[in-house]
């Protein structure tokens, strides 16, 4: 089951090579989430999926695979639930690689002497992304790398395409001695060898063709008859034949009439397992190469190729499509793991075979050394064989000597035996109590946990007390807060009232020395006694009086008001006058 992620890594990798500049395998989080951003707006995502990327994993910097399985299960995975077939993904596949080859083509269109077009270039990029496979290199850093498979395949499409005869030998030649085909590599490749001396136009028609076969999937294109559904009419149509659809490219029908290009029929029908492809034999007074596809929806498409040979193409081509129709992988990445099976195969069988020939090879050669061993082991014999009878009698002797010996080792073999039957028994008792042991730790680790538990419980009822607490001090420090509060503002009041009742005894003794006036005015007879003193109209207006010296006044006024009526209960002045001090 593939997923976007795994169609774009190789396209991702040139990206993010580029983006480390150091050549060190990492690339700092701020310049991929730049990447993420991009990628996240491609891709239509709601959510900002570049801000995950700070909190994926805890170091400042990521190397490609790390970065690869981020992207896959936080952006891609928003489009793509790894089930999706290859013909939903197709857009975000090439949207997603244009992207990639935006951030590394700098690099990979640096070299002496180009040939093809940058378009070109692009174009062989996205074959290069599709077929190749990344593996490790020097320093534990990946690199992707074409299968010498992938490489035959593509140049000889490009050489067919281009009007030339394939010469395997020569391919055989010339990429048997290169070691492994980076990308710049397979460009050098194909300019070097089989793109000079040929025009421009013919090296961008090739490569368009290359590029349609590979990366746009078209298994079949050419030109067939459909009948019109309405009519006994047949209109010619440009058809391209790819995995998940039959697509009409142009667009254009050479029919008679507006009209009828209406209802000739769709320009993409989609092809789904459950679509059928059936032969129609030719009969006499009908088109010939006939044959019909029907849908998942039972519509009846109805087509006519131009001769029988075509018509064989596009029967085989159609049961493909349809049977790679709902698939996760792009046609042509199902069929290069084909050929790389295959060619492993091939390698296997042949060094197999090789290894047999070296070994016939070798037989022969063992078979002639055991000839001549065994002259000279027949000279050797017969010498050995004189000698053998002179040793056979200290032979006898020693035979002797080893059964002796052989008596003595059964002997101390039934002893080791026997202990080594106890060693087992000692074993299966320190087994049982160390199992016991086990047992009994397993039980103190049982206890420990719940111990360990409760004393967490504790802790956590410990820290609620001490919130609980903390909440009553700040309750109590802010009722303090308030208590002083309260009493500066009693204060206040206290000072406010003082000055109130102050006022008003004021007012209660000017009221009472007002009083007193009028009483003295009243008690005094009108009699008009002269005096050398002027009266208080001829003096002038009296300066007026601060409070303090009025209310002194008032209280000595008060004191000698006391007096004078003690005077006129007692001994009053005759005259009636009011004497003062």
């Amino acid at each position: 089951m593939a997923t976007l992620g795994q169609l774009v890594a190789n396209s991702l990798w040139f990206a993010f090579d580029a983006l480390d500049h150091q050549k060190t395998g990492v690339v700092p989080k701020s310049q991929l989430k730049v990447l993420t951003q991009n990628v996240g707006v491609l891709l239509k995502v709601d959510r900002h999926v570049e801000n995950c990327i700070a909190e994926y994993l805890s170091s400042k910097q990521l190397n490609f695979e790390q970065y690869l399985y981020f992207l896959t299960h936080e952006v891609l995975a928003e489009v793509d639930d790894g089930s999706t077939p290859y013909g939903e993904l197709k857009k975000h596949h090439d949207t997603l690689e244009h992207t990639f080859w935006l951030l590394g083509r700098a690099t990979l269109l640096q070299r002496h002497f180009p040939v093809f077009s940058e378009d070109a270039v692009f174009k062989l990029f996205r074959i290069f992304c599709l077929l190749a496979d990344r593996s490790p290199a020097r320093k534990s850093l990946l690199q992707v790398t074409l299968n010498i498979v992938e490489v035959r395949e593509v140049t000889r499409h490009l050489i067919t395409n281009l009007g030339r005869e394939w010469d395997i030998r020569d391919f055989n030649q010339l990429a048997t001695s290169i070691s492994c085909f980076t990308f710049p590599v397979f460009l050098t490749f194909l300019e070097g060898r089989y793109a000079q001396d040929t025009e421009s136009p013919a090296l961008e028609r090739g490569v368009s063709e290359v590029y349609k076969n590979f990366v746009e999937q078209v298994l079949k294109l050419g030109k067939v008859y459909q009948r019109v559904w309405w009519a006994p009419l047949w209109v010619k149509r440009e058809i391209e034949l790819r995995p998940w659809a039959l697509v009409a490219p142009s667009h254009k029908l050479k029919v008679r009439s507006a009209a009828l290009a209406k209802v000739v029929g769709r320009a993409q029908v989609y092809l789904t397992p459950s679509a059928t492809v059936h032969n129609i034999p030719d009969e006499p007074g009908a088109r010939l190469c006939r044959f019909s596809l029907c849908l998942e929806s039972n519509k009846l498409v109805q087509l006519a190729a131009t001769d029988h040979r075509n018509k064989s193409e596009w029967l085989r081509a159609l049961d493909a499509a349809i049977h790679h129709s709902r698939e996760t992988l792009p046609y042509q990445a199902i069929m290069s793991a084909a050929r790389k099976n295959e060619h492993a195969e091939e390698e296997a069988r042949e060094t197999a075979e090789r290894i047999r020939r070296d070994s016939q090879a070798d037989i022969i050669e063992n078979t002639q050394a055991e000839l001549m061993a065994e002259k000279v082991a027949r000279a050797q014999a017969e010498a050995a064989a004189r000698q053998e009878a002179a040793a056979r009698q200290e032979e006898e002797k020693r035979v002797l000597e080893l059964q002796t010996m052989r008596l003595q080792l059964e002997t101390l073999l039934e002893e080791e035996t026997q202990a080594k039957r106890d060693e087992e028994i000692v074993r299966n008792l320190q087994a049982r109590v160390l199992s016991e042991e086990w047992e009994r730790r397993e039980e103190l680790e049982r206890l420990q946990a719940e111990q360990k538990k409760m004393l967490e419980e504790e802790t956590k009822k410990r820290q609620a007390f001490e919130l609980q607490q903390e909440e009553k001090d700040s309750q109590l420090r802010e009722a303090e807060k308030r208590l002083r509060k309260l009493e500066s503002e009693r204060l206040r009041l206290d000072h406010e009232l003082r000055s109130a009742r102050e006022k008003i005894i004021m007012s209660e003794r000017g009221k009472e020395l007002l009083e007193a006036r009028m009483k003295v005015k009243e008690r005094t007879p009108p009699v008009r006694t002269y005096s050398l003193r002027p009266i208080r109209k001829e003096r002038g207006t009296a300066p007026a009086r601060s409070s303090s010296f009025n209310a002194h006044a008032a209280r000595l006024f008060k004191f000698r008001s006391k007096n004078e009526d003690t005077n006129d209960n007692g001994s009053g002045n005759s005259n009636g006058t009011v004497e003062s001090n």
